[in-house]
């Protein structure tokens, strides 16, 4: 039994010790201030499970002591507790809440109102907020004061559990109004779902904050792949960031606030741990921006943050031997960092930047050559050596020596290409040995053999050297136009049928209206002459007009309907013709000699037509160019080249 557990009983001290069989349990009254342990203690004398004795709250006190040392308790009366129930006295470590309560102990008697309730009360891990659910599926059967009912089973459950009762509950009288109004209605109620509701909140704790230095630009370089797996070759050798961004932050050390459960208990929160506190400096290219809580270290300028004689800057360039899986792993600086990546390795037989390694930097310079499976990526790339061909490179504008592998950027200029792959806009090659190149325009000094050159504008060669050259004049070839021109096709196509359908049906509506003005005609005239007679007109000739009135409307919206989608139609076909112009104004220039197995071809969009020339070997510094036949065809014509 709990300390203040005092048995009103008739019968003497040895009868109430001596085991009683269940069947012999009489109802009786007691003071408790632990109701758990008090059915426990009164289930054991009976022989009974505690799940068959239930118990009647008869009254109950609540007690405290401003000090755990006094022996006394002083009791509150429940009018008075709202004057004690402040932070800066129940926040108080040394003050103790309890409660008294007087119950009595009866058999648990099923009552079919609850028989097939399943309401159950659920805290949270500091026991400081209680809430209740009523599981879906529970049944609530009509009976006298259901409110008082289900609130009592509430409290029972609360007592049970060793929380305190009405000191700290919230106002959940419309959660049970509205499941008893339910019951009112329909004589009984099935929960449909569950039903959950705050019953108490006491002080929650605030914990303590610990100080903390958060090196914000190490932690952004953890690479991991799709399977949460750490990418061991990005190991964020170079510490990039851009302008604004916040580098470093320093979280202050706070102390918690201290809180007290629905059960009454105090609880502590530990004092904070307070280290770590910055004393490195900083350069000018970073800020420090401090407040209570805080302080900030945000960059003034993209680059990458270095870390010499305990101070802290950012700098734009950096000069490295070589990008390797050993030293540095891949390094992504990001484009918009403006860190400026110099790789000095030129060995003719080693790479700068290893096999399977990325590299982005705002500028990429390396000196010797680019690796198998890697990829570089910046604004400006510069490679001095040869890219493998399995390697990517990808920037705005790129110069490179040799070229072996695949490069899409804006611009690009490379000295020698030997079966490499280029997307840009513009490009030129000072010798190309076989290879493909898709752009704006090309410009070519000295062409080899089985090189395939794909463009819109305009095509030049100063230097034909080799044979079996494919030359293309194709926008749906450059993938910069492609996409657009793909779009602009399904969209024109998508158009044709709405076109189509909306003539058809405009043309059956017509049609109707056509039908329909004579009579509509008789049938106004009608209405006029009875109106004069002082008839009243017939419903159904109004419904009749009303009807041939909403055809006409509905006529003018596909008429307008109509326009609007040839209105698409001339739009997308002024971005074909475009396009189209562009290929018809085309020119290939050959300053030099034209060699054998030389395939020329223009690509018209709008209609399609594919034009082929075979331009005569030996024949030298001539323009190609298209020109309209007379029913409509072009046809490829060479002239001399201007200079």
């Amino acid at each position: 039994m709990g300390l203040f557990d005092v048995f009103k009983s008739s019968k003497d001290s040895k009868s109430s010790k001596a085991k009683t069989k269940n069947d012999d349990f009489t109802p009786f009254v007691i003071k408790t201030d632990n109701i758990s342990q008090a059915l426990h203690n009164a289930a054991k004398k009976y022989s009974l499970s505690t799940a068959r004795l239930d118990f009647i709250l008869l009254s109950y006190h609540t007690l405290v002591k401003m000090d755990p040392n006094d022996p006394d308790w002083t009791e509150i009366e429940h009018r008075d507790w709202n004057n004690f129930n402040q932070p800066k006295i129940i926040l108080n470590p040394n003050v103790l809440i309890k409660q008294t309560y007087e119950i009595e102990i009866i058999k648990h008697k099923e009552e079919p109102w609850c028989r097939d309730l399943q309401l159950h009360i659920m805290t949270n891990k500091e026991k400081n907020r209680i809430s209740a659910i009523l599981k879906a599926g529970s049944k609530l059967i009509e009976t006298e004061d259901l409110f008082n009912k289900l609130k009592n089973n509430i409290h029972k459950q609360m007592m049970r559990a060793g929380m305190l009762i009405e000191l700290w509950e919230v106002d959940y009288d419309n959660a049970l109004n509205e499941i008893c109004a339910q019951v009112r209605v329909n004589k009984q109620y099935l929960v449909p779902e569950d039903i959950k509701f705050d019953v108490a909140q006491c002080y929650p704790s605030i914990q303590s904050i610990d100080s903390q230095l958060i090196m914000h630009y190490k932690n952004k370089q953890d690479s991991v792949d799709q399977n949460d797996r750490i990418d061991y070759s990005k190991r964020g050798y170079v510490q990039a960031v851009e302008k604004g961004e916040m580098i470093i932050e320093y979280i202050k050390a706070k102390s918690g606030i201290p809180g007290r459960n629905c059960k009454g208990e105090f609880i502590p929160v530990a004092p904070p741990k307070d280290k770590e506190r910055p004393n490195f400096n900083v350069s000018d290219n970073i800020a420090v921006i401090e407040d209570e809580s805080k302080i900030i270290y945000k960059a003034q300028r993209g680059g990458y943050v270095v870390f010499n004689n305990n101070t802290y800057d950012i700098q734009d360039e950096m000069q490295i031997d070589e990008v390797s899986f050993k030293k540095t792993g891949s390094i992504d600086a990001g484009v918009e960092t403006e860190v400026k990546l110099h790789i000095h390795e030129k060995d003719a037989i080693k790479d700068a930047i290893g096999t399977g390694l990325e590299v982005e930097a705002e500028e990429v310079k390396v000196e010797g050559n680019v690796g198998a499976s890697s990829k570089v990526t910046g604004e400006k790339v510069y490679i001095g050596g040869q890219t493998h061909k399995t390697s990517e490179i990808f920037a705005k504008y790129a110069k490179i020596n040799v070229h072996k592998g695949f490069l899409r950027t804006e611009t690009a200029e490379v000295t020698r290409l030997e079966g490499g792959k280029v997307e840009a806009r513009h490009v030129k090659v000072q010798q190309a040995i076989g290879g493909e190149i898709k752009a704006m325009d090309i410009v070519i000094n000295k062409i080899g053999s089985n090189v395939k050159l794909y463009a819109i504008s305009s095509i030049e060669i100063e230097d034909m050297l080799g044979e079996n050259n494919k030359i293309v004049i194709d926008a749906n070839e450059i993938p910069v136009y492609n996409k657009e021109l793909t779009e602009l096709k399904e969209k024109k196509e998508k158009l044709k049928k709405k076109i189509k359908k909306i003539e058809e049906e405009l043309s059956k509506l017509n049609k109707i209206k056509e039908k329909s003005e004579p009579a509509v005609k008789t049938l106004k005239q009608k209405i006029v002459q009875d109106k004069a007679k002082g008839i009243k007109p017939q419903t159904s000739f109004i419904i009749k007009i009303k009807q041939f009135q909403q055809l006409i409307e509905k006529v003018e919206e596909k008429n307008l309907e109509y326009i609007h989608l040839k209105d698409e139609m001339k739009i997308i076909n002024t971005k074909l013709l475009t396009y189209q112009e562009m290929v018809l104004n085309a020119k290939i220039i050959n300053r030099g000699v034209w060699k054998d197995f030389t395939e020329v071809e223009y690509q018209l969009l709008n209609p399609p037509q594919r034009i082929t020339y075979y331009p005569k070997a030996g024949e030298k510094n001539q323009e190609l160019y298209l020109k309209e036949q007379d029913d409509g065809m072009y046809q490829i014509l060479a002239k001399k080249a201007s200079n």
